[in-house]
């Protein structure tokens, strides 16, 4: 194997990725839109998480900053890489429609002619969409399915029920949206929630966007956003995050200008884009961050163990996708909200609905300044949380007792703390 290009100590290494991932105390990009595209997109799951993901790397954004950008078509929501619901900057929304349309097509024409779909029905229903939102204006899909005109939808009956379609309307809706016809806005103003409401295009992602029609050429744009986010990370993590297979992932970075580097007790090289060299090769100083549950730091390196010191990598707690518990050497993705402190992920929080505060968790006792830096973001976070959403659920199906339980479970912990809101 020759030699890496770039070799780094393992406190260089999480600088590196912290920095990559912004979170330092430099001056945070200007808008939700630059957050997007210089750090990685976010995801939403329905709960508080998205704005959590934005405010980690712009402490002082409200929640009328992210809605408004929304509202405002700056950013939007929309399938983008393995199928899932992401927020991203309007300058990516094309790419990550025309991937979604790639990696979901040909399962989702199986699943139409199962269900007795014939592409002339589809175009029907289609029209009569875009006609009634001319009309109507933006409506929830329920609301959209009353207003369409009698006979425009049939029911699929029992085929359509062994593949989840009861009508077209969803499939139609979905064409619409990969064609750049129409978008989701937030119902209620707001985007910790999993229901949308469907408009009009005011104008197609696709206008003046210049897309190559090769799939490796598409995953080589993801890939250069993805690895320019994360610092560097590993072949098969990025592979992971889009959903693509490694050769495929492997042709895609072969298209760029990429070096390799070697981490310091790793015997797998991680990538990075050449242009990285510099910020790799001396990160700045880190910040404390309060991360959602599956932030793109721990994403984008494939879990949290790189982040996290040895000596804590046998911790054993809940893993998102899995009801086993896991260690977080072995975790891919964490169900517990990591603290960023001290260069690394040093621990977890969480909002304790109970107690209206926010609680937290290190592995180990931390400085003083970093334990008081902690002490007042968590202030912070429990205003945000409680005064500007009124809650701190991650995701639709989250309650207020899960909150309680992670927060009872958090307080266990040796190292922590819990302060007033």
């Amino acid at each position: 194997m020759p030699e890496p290009a770039l070799k780094l100590s393992l406190e260089q290494a999480r600088l590196a990725a912290l920095a990559a991932q912004g979170l330092t105390a430099a001056a945070p990009p200007p808008s939700p839109a630059a957050v997007l595209e210089r750090h990685g997109f976010a995801r939403t799951l329905g709960g508080a998480d998205v704005y959590l993901a934005l405010r980690a790397r712009w402490p002082q954004m409200v929640r009328a900053d992210l809605d408004g950008a929304v509202e405002r078509r700056e950013v939007q929501v929309l399938p983008a890489v393995r199928g899932c619901m992401y927020l991203v900057s309007r300058r990516h929304a094309a790419l990550c429609l025309r991937v979604a349309d790639l990696l979901s097509r040909g399962r989702a024409e199986k699943e139409q002619q199962k269900a007795g779909l014939s592409p002339g029905e589809l175009e029907a229903v289609g029209r009569a969409v875009l006609a009634t939102l001319a009309e109507r204006g933006p409506l929830t899909p329920d609301a959209l399915r009353k207003a369409l005109p009698p006979g425009t939808l049939r029911s699929l009956g029992e085929a359509g029920k062994k593949v989840g379609l009861t009508s077209a309307l969803p499939s139609a809706l979905r064409r619409l949206e990969f064609d750049g016809q129409v978008e989701r806005s937030l119902e209620g103003g707001r985007l910790d929630s999993e229901r949308y409401a469907w408009r009009l295009a005011a104008a197609s992602p696709f206008d003046g966007a210049v897309l190559p029609s090769e799939p490796a050429a598409l995953y080589a744009e993801l890939a250069e956003l993805f690895f320019g986010g994360a610092g560097f990370a590993r072949l098969g993590d990025f592979a992971s995050w889009v959903g693509i297979s490694q050769r495929d992932a492997k042709a895609a970075l072969e298209r760029l200008e990429t070096l390799s580097v070697a981490i310091a007790g790793e015997s797998e090289p991680r990538w990075a884009l050449a242009s990285n060299r510099e910020l790799l090769a001396d990160p700045p100083p880190s910040a404390v961050a309060f991360l959602p549950f599956e932030d793109s730091l721990i994403a984008t390196q494939g879990g949290p163990a790189l982040l996290v010191d040895a000596a804590h990598q046998g911790i054993v707690g809940p893993a998102w996708g899995t009801s086993k518990p896991t260690s977080l050497g072995e975790a891919r993705f964490l169900m517990l909200r990591p603290l960023v402190a001290e260069g690394k992920v040093a621990g977890f929080w969480e909002l304790d609905p109970e107690r209206a505060a926010v609680c937290w968790a290190s592995f180990e006792p931390l400085g003083g300044e970093a334990r008081a830096q902690v002490e007042e973001l968590g202030r912070r976070t429990a205003r945000f949380l409680l005064e500007e959403l009124g809650h701190g659920r991650s995701f639709n199906l989250d309650t207020d007792r899960d909150l309680a339980e992670r927060s009872a479970y958090l307080r266990s912990l040796p190292h922590g703390g819990i302060g007033p809101p």
